[in-house]
């Protein structure tokens, strides 16, 4: 797809999902007159947004978490109780509003959910009367299924794991230590001041205490092996790679804009071809990726915000702007989505699922039909020469 556009001067995502194909642009972010916009209909991806920029740490300690059924599906239901709550329009009424956790909790989910639907609220299980999840002739809930556990993903990838813990017994030798000796077994609890006699004891003793953070200083190595050095050498709950790449968002994301709408505002000529691209600097690079329309024989309601007609309107709209050498467009589907229209117009189709890019799954089937080899790009014609290239990892180590 970036082979596709090209380093562009201002690039549109209409369609925002999680933000995996920004995150992989391979230009440098942040540039003078170089700009970024997305669209964020629901407003969870605002919500993280503004909780990584202005709470990384809280929004990573709810984060990392166990990929664990249950949570998922419970923090699925909390996700959506946000989105109900409307909880965007909080957003837009108060500009210090977010909630880290449910940042999190919203991040954490897209990295161990499968496939499409996560946040849909189409599901049939919900909270009952009791507090259980019950499942409900009518949508509105979340759907049961495994959470992914292959390998790890996103904020549960392999690369953000340490030295884990030696497996051994708890003390059990005498009447306890530490925090559990004996001596601090008391009847009761005395209402008294904090030490404060000298420079500190226990928990709060002066050894403890670290020279922090310079303000020149962003030595993230020294800070980690501070934390194995307090922990005993495993890292704590919240893993110091994730509060790394928490940061590293932040500072990414600084200066591409959001709208919160309809997808046809992104891409209005005022909204898209910004000065440098009216001065003649370089095309709009805009990459559409709707939901697959009623044509591509798909499972309805896999989408948060789901349409089976916009895909239409979307290839109107990029069909009457493709030859317009002040854009660069490409536009997702499955194919025969959009019949022949496209090759009609002289776009180009990319078949960018290619053999060995998949390992195990669906791979394993012997399917030749199966949905990955359905995916496909149509590139207008001003769009760069483009092949497949060798599939990347989305949460590799990038370079702010």
């Amino acid at each position: 797809m970036w082979a596709a556009l090209g380093d562009v001067p201002h690039y549109v995502e209409p369609f925002a999902g999680s933000l995996a194909v920004l995150l992989r642009r391979p230009h440098p972010s942040n540039r003078t007159y170089y700009s970024e916009t997305v669209n964020d209909a629901d407003g969870l991806l605002v919500n993280a947004w503004r909780a990584m920029q202005l709470h990384p740490d809280a929004t990573a300690e709810a984060a990392s978490w166990p990929v664990a059924e249950a949570d998922l599906h419970a923090r699925h239901l909390a996700c959506l109780r946000w989105k109900r709550g409307r909880d965007l329009e909080r957003l837009m009424g108060d500009p210090s509003y977010c909630d880290p956790v449910v940042a999190g909790w919203w991040i954490w989910g897209c990295s161990a959910w499968i496939g499409s639907g996560w946040c849909s609220g189409r599901g049939p299980w919900a909270v009952g009367d009791d507090g259980r999840i019950t499942r409900r002739a009518k949508g509105g809930g979340v759907w049961r299924q495994r959470p992914h556990i292959t390998n790890g993903q996103g904020a549960n990838r392999p690369q953000l794991r340490e030295p884990g813990v030696d497996r051994k017994r708890p003390h059990l030798g005498n009447n306890g230590r530490g925090a559990n000796h004996a001596g601090t077994r008391e009847p009761g609890v005395k209402r008294q001041l904090p030490h404060l006699g000298n420079n500190g004891q226990g928990a709060n003793r002066p050894q403890l205490r670290e020279p922090g953070v310079a303000a020149e200083s962003s030595d993230f190595a020294e800070r980690v092996r501070a934390d194995y050095d307090a922990t005993g050498g495993y890292h704590p709950m919240t893993m110091p790679e994730l509060r790394r790449w928490f940061a590293f968002l932040s500072a990414r994301l600084r200066h591409v804009r959001i709208l919160n709408g309809d997808w046809k505002r992104a891409v209005t000529g005022g909204a898209s071809l910004t000065l440098p691209v009216r001065q003649g600097h370089g095309p709009c690079g805009v990459f559409l990726d709707p939901p697959y329309a009623d044509t591509a024989e798909r499972d309805a309601d896999l989408y948060a915000e789901d349409s089976a007609d916009v895909a239409h309107a979307v290839r109107e709209w990029a069909l009457s702007h493709g030859a317009d050498p002040r854009y660069r467009i490409v536009v997702a589907g499955f194919a025969g989505e959009h019949g022949d229209a496209f090759a009609r117009a002289g776009w180009r189709e990319v078949e960018w699922f290619a053999a060995g890019y998949l390992t195990g799954g669906m791979a394993n089937t012997g399917d030749d039909d199966h949905q990955q080899q359905r995916e496909r790009l149509w590139c207008s014609p001003h769009c760069l020469g483009v092949s497949a290239p060798a599939q990347g990892d989305l949460f590799a180590r990038v370079a702010p």
